[in-house]
């Protein structure tokens, strides 16, 4: 990228963030959001963002995988290694937002009055854990598919 493109990717996610401020202040887009999402709330807004982000960075990343190897370069496999290394990329960002909402709820749920040690708190360390060790699996297989190279005709 140009130095440009750059500076305008950055007020690109600026404005995001602003935006993102601006709504999670403003009720009425709030009680609009439960509304049509019945049963999401803010609460999980860390988890909503990532699945928001991972679906079009998942989108984004294809097309242009397309464009480089099938249409300028016409390589399936460069196309299907690049498809397979997204995709994990996509799938560790997913279970990745899944955990900091886990350890987010596990701190909500800790710092409430009269909280104890009970199943209702085995059950969200037991989730946290979890989800931290299949994050790790896709980066394994993520660190696994970068060392991968296509072979070229």
């Amino acid at each position: 990228m140009t130095g440009w493109q750059w500076f305008w990717t950055l007020v690109g996610f600026l404005l995001l963030i602003l935006v993102l401020i601006f709504l999670y202040f403003f009720q009425p887009f709030e009680d609009l959001f439960t509304l049509v999402l019945n049963g999401v709330s803010y609460s999980n807004a860390i988890f909503w963002v990532a699945l928001i982000i991972g679906i079009i960075g998942f989108c984004t990343f294809h097309w242009h995988a397309y464009k480089v190897h099938i249409v300028q370069q016409r390589s399936v496999e460069s196309m299907v290694l690049t498809s397979l290394r997204g995709s994990t990329f996509t799938a560790i960002l997913l279970s990745g937002g899944a955990t900091l909402q886990a350890v987010q709820n596990l701190c909500v749920y800790l710092l409430q009055n009269g909280y104890g040690f009970d199943s209702n708190f085995g059950k969200r360390i037991a989730a946290t854990i979890a989800l931290v060790i299949i994050t790790g699996i896709f980066c394994v297989i993520f660190w696994l598919l970068k060392l991968i190279r296509p072979a070229h005709a």
